[in-house]
């Protein structure tokens, strides 16, 4: 391993040692990082160095550089803003495909979730949903508030993986918007799915959640005019 890194260039190690100081001393998402002069001093390197290594780090979603304000540790390090590569999916498909994969996935994450769930979620949560009535009524795009809900529903469950995939669930809740807005009751169908789902998780009743979150997405599927694979319906 040190030969292999002894034959990297400088910035590249250095990137290494920063993405070791940001595990090691539990740098928090949104945290701002060292000011360059004491990167350069901690690490022994140049000035160029320390803005190079950084720059490999902006690359991979790790940091994030802001003009004049310094370096800050992104929201979700590490995890690229399309992970899965669905800029080159077939486009025609992609809202489909979204929601089905949503369906296999989101029930049992709600009957996780209200195992695992703390006051501070049902709080989130309850805000979350006067947020999204308030924008729907007056005529605002309530999507935000939406994709803020379904993410704080992934960490009740406390499993960093199923926050990793809400990118995935984030993109799948904006292009259902898109086909759903103009579809009459959509709205209203929805809301009452989250308020089930609210209930459930808070109740800490597993198979309400589930039940929830599986409605909601087939009245979703359908209010999108996406047929639902049989198999999922049960």
């Amino acid at each position: 391993m040190e030969n292999r890194r002894k034959t990297r260039k400088l910035p590249e190690q250095i990137a290494d040692r920063l993405r070791e100081m940001i595990i090691q001393e539990s740098i928090k998402t949104g945290a701002k990082l060292p000011a360059e002069a004491e990167l350069m001093e901690r690490f022994g390197v140049s000035r160029s160095t320390v803005r190079e290594a950084v720059k490999i780090l902006q690359t991979e979603h790790i940091v994030d550089i802001r003009q004049g304000q310094g370096t800050f540790l992104c929201a979700m390090p590490g995890l690229a803003r399309d992970p899965l590569g669905l800029r080159f999916a077939d486009q025609g498909e992609l809202t489909a495909q979204l929601l089905e994969t949503r369906l296999m996935i989101e029930p049992n994450v709600a009957m996780l979730a209200a195992q695992r769930r703390q006051e501070k979620h049902l709080q989130a949560m309850k805000a979350l949903l006067d947020k999204m009535d308030n924008a729907y009524l007056h005529g605002e795009d309530y999507t935000p508030f939406d994709c803020e809900f379904h993410s704080m529903i992934a960490q009740c469950t406390g499993n960093d993986v199923i926050m990793r995939l809400l990118p995935t669930i984030h993109e799948s809740i904006q292009a259902g918007y898109h086909h759903t807005q103009r579809v009459e009751g959509s709205y209203q169908r929805a809301s009452q799915c989250h308020l089930d789902l609210y209930r459930g998780i808070a109740e800490r009743d597993g198979e309400r959640a589930r039940q929830a979150a599986q409605r909601h997405m087939i009245q979703t599927m359908h209010d999108s005019g996406v047929d639902v694979p049989p198999f999922l319906l049960t």
